[in-house]
């Protein structure tokens, strides 16, 4: 609990079919960023401090946000680069959903 409001649960089965094609040791699944990136409707630039595989940024391209990510370890900079150019080719491939009334309060 958090100021009153119930802790979200989003159920997601890709996790367990990227687990044997993971690159990163913690990736998540796509699908849970775009969840978690609707909670800030207004954001238009995302950033994420340990991008990891770059997921946080594939989801943000995908909804036709900019991304600036940061992350110390090469290897997994690379990976999350090379994710990342992919979705930006692929383009935006979510139309923005309109803003909730909930979460135009909230934020």
């Amino acid at each position: 609990m958090s100021k009153g409001h119930g802790v979200y649960c989003i159920r997601d089965l890709s996790n367990n079919a990227i687990a044997s094609h993971r690159v990163h040791p913690t990736q998540k699944p796509v699908t849970l960023m775009h969840w978690c990136l609707h909670f800030f409707p207004k954001a238009e630039t995302i950033l994420d401090p340990f991008m990891g595989s770059g997921t946080t940024g594939v989801a943000a391209i995908q909804l036709g946000r900019k991304f600036i990510g940061i992350e110390r370890e090469p290897k997994y900079f690379d990976i999350a680069c090379q994710r990342i150019e992919k979705a930006v080719a692929q383009g935006q491939l979510f139309e923005p959903e309109p803003m909730k009334q909930t979460q135009e309060a909230m934020f």
